[in-house]
């Protein structure tokens, strides 16, 4: 089954590879190899991220290392994944806080900067789309458990009921899949860490100086 997956970059991070040593993943074998069924060809895999900010993370190393991953990614397999790239907006804004801080009851507006992810959501759901309505697979995976997805799933279901969409949901337990995806999918499966484990790009990239980064080891 000629197949397209459609991965929320930041979704998968936060919810499956944060702190875990499985950041160098090969997401072209996740899912030809791990992941889908036996029959299945994936003929593109559509990366959706952003750019890290120096000025948002915390390990000022992170922007590097991301962008190593991705042009090792890119090397790698290079006739079958495809970057889209948004963006991460800085904004500042007037919050009140939760909890108590020295000489800073709760309750009390603080200004503080606020790091929104631009794009990503809008850019997989129109690749979705587009896709489905030029008939390019038979089959669409989304990887994501954000609901906001829910909408471009629900439109190519009811203009495309013989295009088959699948959920595979970066999280650890079925029970917390989207509902809102769910209902518009033909089924659904959740990352494990094996999987992930199992498809780690190799740690040099042949014909290339790029390397799994050693603090992903």
């Amino acid at each position: 089954m000629r197949t397209r997956v459609y991965v929320d970059g930041f979704n998968l991070f936060y919810a499956a590879l944060s702190g875990t040593p499985h950041k160098w993943l090969d997401l072209f074998a996740l899912f030809q190899d791990h992941v889908l069924d036996a029959g299945t060809t994936v003929e593109q895999v559509h990366y959706y991220t952003a750019p890290i900010k120096a000025s948002a993370a915390d390990d000022k190393q992170a922007p590097i290392r991301q962008q190593r991953y991705v042009r090792a990614l890119c090397a790698y397999r290079t006739n079958h994944i495809t970057i889209h790239e948004g963006f991460i907006q800085r904004t500042k804004r007037a919050l009140r806080l939760v909890e108590d801080l020295p000489g800073t009851p709760a309750g009390t507006a603080v200004r503080v900067f606020q790091f929104s992810e631009k794009q990503t959501d809008v850019n997989l759901a129109a690749n979705l789309i587009s896709d489905a309505w030029r008939g390019r697979m038979e089959q669409a995976v989304i990887c994501s458990n954000d609901s906001d997805l829910a909408g471009a799933l629900a439109a190519v279901r009811c203009d495309h009921p013989a295009l088959r969409i699948g959920i595979v949901a970066p999280i650890g337990d079925a029970r917390f899949v989207s509902a809102d995806l769910k209902q518009h999918a033909h089924w659904h499966k959740v990352l494990s860490a094996a999987h992930l484990a199992a498809a780690q790009l190799p740690d040099k990239i042949p014909g290339t100086p790029l390397t799994r980064p050693d603090a992903w080891r």
